[in-house]
């Protein structure tokens, strides 16, 4: 699987062939089931990912290892652990690391070329979180997202895939934000307009309303709980931007 592509029904297990599972029913777990958090691979006590690293050992190994809660692609449950799953399967498609492919076919295309971005103990990429930039930069993600994949006329990502990356495609609810899933991107399709938003916790949010042509970027640090950023962010935009559009 080097050619660089992925089909998203492919299950994870097959796209690692080294992978040692305990329930067999991990092997139905595809990668539109990492995208969309709805794995059921479980996400609490032992199976948490900062347990995982805690304990040492494979991260990889051991979150496929775990038992599933239920039927991959029956509900949707946040779930850091699983994400991380996927910089394993960027590295085996595209052989190389989910940081060179990003460097290479998206954050150099975008002149990002200030951050830190750890991986785990065998060299993967936390996918979860942890990549550290700058506003600015982080606001370059919103926009190459808003404007369909396209950054200086050139197709970063396809925009089929930035469509339905923006759409509901899980519940999404209640935690932590309350509002529908597409792949890693939060939906809120209930909102007028509606928009779409990356949320980091401590208070880190990349929100785009397309409809505005907006694209709103907050960084904080109150990890205690950051849930109020993103109700306070929304009602700046309803407050001070919708408002101010004509109808």
């Amino acid at each position: 699987m080097s050619d660089g592509t992925l089909d998203l029904d492919a299950p994870v297990t097959s796209l690692l062939q080294t992978a040692v599972t305990s329930d067999p029913a991990v092997r139905e777990v595809t990668v539109r089931h990492l995208l969309t958090m709805t794995s059921a691979l479980p996400a609490d006590g032992r199976w948490e990912l900062c347990e995982i690293a805690l304990h040492g050992g494979s991260w990889i190994e051991t979150m496929l290892g775990a038992p599933l809660r239920s039927t991959p692609g029956s509900e949707y449950a946040y779930n850091n652990g699983a994400v991380q799953l996927l910089s394993a399967v960027v590295r085996e498609v595209a052989d190389a690391s989910l940081g060179t492919v990003a460097a290479q076919r998206l954050l150099g295309p975008l002149g990002i070329d200030r951050y830190e971005w750890p991986a785990d103990p065998e060299g993967h990429e936390i996918a979860s979180g942890h990549l550290l930039m700058t506003p600015r930069d982080l606001a370059k993600l919103g926009l190459l997202f808003l404007r369909n994949g396209v950054w200086d006329a050139a197709q970063l990502i396809d925009a089929g895939y930035v469509n339905v990356a923006t759409a509901r495609q899980a519940p999404g609810r209640p935690f932590p934000e309350g509002v529908s899933y597409g792949y890693l991107w939060w939906v809120d399709d209930l909102a007028c307009p509606p928009a779409f938003f990356a949320g980091g916790h401590g208070g880190q949010y990349i929100y785009v309303v397309p409809a505005l042509d907006l694209v709103a970027v907050t960084t904080a640090d109150a990890y205690a709980d950051t849930r109020p950023f993103g109700r306070a962010l929304r009602t700046v935009i309803e407050s001070y931007v919708i408002r101010a559009v004509p109808s």
